[in-house]
């Protein structure tokens, strides 16, 4: 699927730490880091067998999960906010922030 796709699809250059995708920001040379042409390389937990493993996981303990919270109302719960929140983004530096301001909403209420 385009999820398994776009999760196997992350490379990083260990020297610097710098990090591409493919699908939305992939080196100028398929392969090699932009600023130094070394080889870039695939995390374990990047590679297509463990993002499987993770997506199965996520199918067999986490959504069930979400299905009981969504069932017992949790989208609508403390603080307008609920206990289950929705953030979509491609980029941890920009969902982040959202996540956090949530959290201590979440935090506030309690």
């Amino acid at each position: 699927t385009k999820t398994k796709f776009f999760l196997a699809s992350s490379w990083i250059h260990p020297a610097s730490g710098r990090v591409y995708n493919l699908e939305y920001n992939p080196p100028k040379v398929p392969g090699l880091d932009n600023e130094t042409g070394e080889p870039l390389v695939q995390r374990d937990d990047d590679k297509p067998e463990s993002v499987r493993a993770r997506l199965k996981s996520y199918e067999t303990v986490t959504a069930p999960l979400v299905s009981y919270y969504e069932s017992k109302g949790g989208g609508r719960g403390r603080g307008g906010g609920g206990v289950l929140k929705t953030f979509t983004g491609t980029q941890s530096d920009v969902i982040y922030p959202r996540v956090k301001e949530w959290l201590m909403m979440m935090m506030m209420t309690t």
